[in-house]
């Protein structure tokens, strides 16, 4: 199949509309977090965002944390929904 099967814009994410619920899914990590973001149940975007393998591993969190601040900010979801992490 070619193209994009999900049929959304991978890393493109639309502007929230007034009355939508949108849910924002991560799968974090230190190196490659990824994400999906569903408005009324539906999947409107996703992609990875990739921290500098070169760094420490303080540093890749910090690079995390400001890419994940700035995608709450931006994308304003109403919940936000985490993989379990197997500690």
């Amino acid at each position: 199949m070619a193209g994009d099967p999900y049929k959304v814009k991978k890393n493109k994410v639309p502007i929230k509309k007034i009355d939508t619920i949108r849910v924002l899914g991560l799968d974090a990590a230190t190196g490659i977090t990824g994400y999906s973001i569903y408005d009324d149940g539906i999947l409107v975007s996703y992609g990875t965002h990739k921290s500098d393998n070169r760094l420490g591993t303080e540093e890749r969190i910090n690079d995390m944390k400001k890419w994940l601040l700035a995608a709450l900010e931006s994308w304003e979801p109403d919940f936000v929904g985490l993989e379990n992490i197997q500690l």
